[in-house]
């Protein structure tokens, strides 16, 4: 009998989201590549624009960083799995079913139409079926987000200057 992670994730299912969590994250290191090619400049006025191309290019980097991250996380509880220490996974089993934060926070910030590699590999991580239904929510935002949404233009407004009360010019 196939054990168990948590109380309803075989290693079955972890390998094979593991395999797809690879192909996502080369997928996005391969539109990270094609980002980083563009040369944009880190310039304030670029920095501060959703979608622009420094926050697209920061956005392509979280998602990339973030899935080679969560495949090791991955990587690390089928290790524990497969030497019977599954005392030690404490509740990374059940954290691995809520995926991981840089889907949305850099599919957020990222330029539309998404590149193909970048919408591929949301596509793969959709059809994984370790993913809670909240994940998968957030992944289909991304796919379906009609415009970058980070960071928001309100988040960056010229501070008033406060008036120089009882000083004398």
């Amino acid at each position: 009998m196939e054990r168990e992670i948590g109380s309803d994730i075989g290693n079955d299912r972890l390998v094979t989201a593991m395999r797809a969590v690879d192909e996502a994250g080369r997928l996005f290191e391969e539109a990270l590549a094609v980002y980083q090619a563009r040369g944009p400049k880190r310039t304030s006025e670029e920095f501060n624009v959703a979608g622009g191309p420094v926050q697209t290019l920061q956005g392509a980097e979280e998602m990339a960083l973030g899935a080679r991250r969560f495949l090791t996380e991955l990587a690390l509880i089928a290790g524990y799995r497969t030497a019977g220490l599954d005392d030690r996974l404490g509740g990374r089993a059940e954290a691995a079913r809520a995926g991981f934060a840089a889907i949305r926070g850099g599919g957020s910030r990222m330029a539309r139409p998404l590149l193909d590699p970048t919408l591929r590999g949301l596509r793969l991580l959709l059809g994984v079926d370790l993913f809670d239904p909240s994940f998968k929510e957030e992944v289909e935002e991304v796919v379906r987000a009609e415009r970058a949404t980070y960071p928001e233009p309100s988040a960056f407004r010229v501070p008033a200057t406060v008036p120089a009360v009882g000083r004398t010019p």
